[in-house]
């Protein structure tokens, strides 16, 4: 077989040098471009074998514009809602994408937000840097952990992760997940998302985005859940109405969030979250630790090579296809 031409859409890769192992190794040509535009999409992916973005937009009409020497599209990471899988199963275009590369890194930053939260090192860090020296009982309401019940939306594969990480330090740990009908040990699974808000002191994020997930959390979530609670959200922006969240930190109903996504990313720099108290926010990086960014780009890479070569692959999963 000639040799197999892979592009990579423009700030896909944290560090370009993730490709260059994997790529000489297989005997891949890598070739950057942009895919913001059909047009884009149409000069960066001509000639190649593979298209492979992050969390750039694959529309239909870009979807529909692929060469036909095009044979799957890679994703490098989890979620699928930047990707028209539609459009993608109409033309007949393979997906492919990683739900396991940094199931543990992910699990782990919701677990740090939560903790830091729970302990107010945040409101701590603020109060003290600015000269005062506050007793704890005004830094945060720091709720007994062991007495108190664990929210988790989203039941997959980072959230069962999460649970384990976190069981030990609660009392309860309460799921909710509609995809998930077997038992998860350690949880009590309910069937109602109000029942798990008004029970839930702690609650963390894992649910995949979709129409029937845009805001589940919105205002009237906000207001079941009991006051003084802590909400993160490691997973989407989209699920969370972020007006109403700011409402909710402002008043203080809720004691603190974590956010590490966003409705809009790059977050502007004119948005209020930039600016509402206690809440802890990092720019969409729980994915990342020294081993998550090259295995994800080396199992995205080995995945389209073998898929192209030998109609398999080991890694990753197809959201599309194969046809």
């Amino acid at each position: 077989m000639s040799s197999i031409t892979v592009a990579i859409a423009e700030g896909a890769l944290g560090n370009t040098d993730w490709a260059s192992i994997p790529a000489k190794k297989l005997g891949i040509t890598v070739k950057y471009g942009p895919v913001e535009t059909v047009e884009d999409v149409i000069a960066t992916s001509k000639g190649c074998d593979a298209l492979m973005v992050s969390l750039h937009k694959m529309t239909a009409e870009k979807l529909a514009a692929l060469p036909d020497s095009v044979k799957c599209l890679g994703r490098f990471g989890v979620g699928l809602d930047s990707i028209d899988l539609v459009a993608a199963k109409a033309n007949k275009v393979p997906v492919i994408f990683q739900p396991l590369y940094a199931f543990n890194e992910v699990a782990n930053h919701a677990a740090a937000m939560l903790l830091a939260l729970h302990r107010g090192v945040l409101q701590a860090t603020l109060t003290t840097r600015d000269g005062q020296w506050l007793p704890a009982i005004q830094i945060a309401e720091t709720a007994s952990l062991q007495d108190s019940t664990l929210g988790v939306i989203g039941c997959g594969r980072i959230g069962r992760n999460f649970i384990h990480k976190m069981n030990p330090f609660f009392e309860n740990v309460l799921g909710y997940d509609p995809a998930i009908t077997e038992e998860i040990p350690g949880v009590t699974m309910v069937k109602d998302l109000d029942e798990l808000l008004e029970k839930s002191k702690f609650i963390s994020m894992h649910a995949p985005y979709m129409p029937a997930t845009h805001h589940m959390i919105g205002k009237r979530e906000l207001a079941l859940m009991q006051k003084g609670s802590i909400l993160v959200n490691v997973s989407r922006g989209g699920l969370i109405d972020e007006d109403a969240l700011v409402e909710a930190l402002e008043s203080g109903h809720l004691d603190g969030a974590g956010l590490d996504v966003f409705e809009k990313e790059p977050l502007p720099l004119d948005s209020i979250l930039r600016r509402t108290k206690n809440l802890l926010i990092s720019p969409h990086m729980a994915w990342y630790s020294q081993s998550s960014g090259p295995r994800l780009i080396d199992w995205g890479l080995n995945d389209v090579f073998t898929f192209i070569t030998e109609q398999k692959i080991h890694n990753g999963l197809f959201a599309v296809g194969p046809f």
